[in-house]
């Protein structure tokens, strides 16, 4: 799978104060046969100002450390119009498997992220195919009369690597008829121990889709804040 990435540079100017010191200088003169002490002090001083660049390139860099998911083999049971496939285990509904019992969870539920450059990120996530009828029910356009082929996706954060947030609720990436690009988590952090984050998909998957293997690739792309 190839990943997308952009590189950006920041610039940081620091700027140096040179402040003048104040000095005292005491001399001693001797008067009428008397020693005294006269003193005295250096009262001006001077400011100036100096400027320094630095400029800091933006490392971007991603892994998807576990590339597969997999639904595994089944049909949308007769008595419905459609199945709900959830790869996280929680709303699967009407898929069954070969010996008509429904599916609970699935082996291989999610994608890993995990941000390998130097720097904070925003993630998205796009579709190679056309629509979600494109991939589930074999060719785009209404091949599936119900319209109601659909993909989603949502982020789970366990290790709070999303700074500003992420789509924790599924989000809408293909429809019957379209597709979008969808932002996945904002401000991806960089940091060891905190730099992963899991994507977890939804389909509906209605009766009338072929039989037959079917396979999409998700595209994540990060971009350097």
């Amino acid at each position: 799978m190839n990943n997308k990435t952009i590189v950006a540079l920041l610039a940081v100017a620091l700027v140096v104060s040179l402040t003048g010191t104040i000095m005292s200088v005491s001399e001693i003169s001797k008067v009428g046969g008397q020693w005294m002490v006269i003193s005295g002090a250096v009262t001006s001083s001077a400011t100036d100002t100096g400027n320094t660049t630095l400029e800091i390139l933006a490392n971007v860099g991603l892994n998807v450390d576990d590339t597969t998911i997999d639904f595994l083999s089944g049909y949308v049971n007769s008595t419905q119009a459609v199945a709900i496939l959830d790869s996280s285990g929680t709303n699967i509904t009407d898929w069954l498997n070969s010996t008509g019992s429904p599916f609970t969870n699935f082996a291989d539920t999610s994608h890993r992220l995990n941000n390998t450059g130097s720097t904070p990120v925003n993630v998205t996530v796009s579709m190679d195919k056309d629509n979600a009828e494109h991939w589930l029910c074999g060719q785009s356009g209404a091949t599936c009369p119900g319209d109601n082929a659909m993909v989603q996706v949502k982020a789970l954060d366990t290790t709070s690597a999303c700074i500003d947030g992420e789509v924790n609720t599924y989000t809408e990436v293909a429809d019957y008829d379209s597709k979008s690009t969808v932002l996945l988590c904002t401000n991806f952090k960089p940091t060891d121990g905190s730099d992963t984050l899991e994507t977890l998909y939804q389909l509906t998957l209605p009766q009338e889709a072929p039989t037959g293997t079917v396979t999409a690739v998700f595209t994540y792309t990060v971009e350097a804040i």
